[in-house]
């Protein structure tokens, strides 16, 4: 009798003890996500499509972004250039601030219909183009994103 009493303090030790291995993790994570988590949200995200056009290089100074390459043609649209990703929940209004005379950056992918501000629903991207129109080979643009 007291071998099975022993046994079953043993395995209900070993599972107490397996329960608490399993649990403590999770426990510690949990408390570590609300104690440490910083709540910051991007407003949006750019993706670069920049490699797959030859002559082209994208740099980031903080919030101004520029776009500097050699032109093939006097005149040259490049389509999609950046993907811009609304990560937020709630749907967004991005305007292109551009710093550039000659060339023109615009939402989509449509040359008759140039627009340089776009609504995007929470979670969904758009491509954002370039149109130059400059007659020098080595240009750059400057510009800025704003989010309302």
């Amino acid at each position: 009798m007291k071998h099975y009493v022993l046994t079953i303090a043993l395995n209900f030790s070993a599972a107490a003890l397996l329960l608490a291995l399993i649990a403590t993790p999770i426990y510690f994570a949990k408390n570590f996500v609300q104690v440490a988590g910083v709540k910051s949200e991007s407003q949006y995200l750019l993706v670069s499509q920049i490699d797959k056009f030859p002559g082209m290089t994208f740099g980031q100074s903080q919030n101004t972004y520029t776009i500097t390459f050699t032109k093939q043609a006097t005149s040259q649209a490049y389509l999609a250039l950046i993907i811009i990703n609304n990560p937020t929940n709630d749907t967004k209004t991005y305007t292109i601030n551009n710093q550039s005379t000659q060339n023109k950056l615009f939402f989509g992918e449509n040359l008759n219909d140039q627009q340089i501000t776009i609504k995007v629903p929470s979670q969904s991207s758009t491509p954002v183009s370039l149109m130059s129109q400059s007659k020098a080979d080595t240009q750059s643009i400057t510009f800025q994103i704003q989010a309302n």
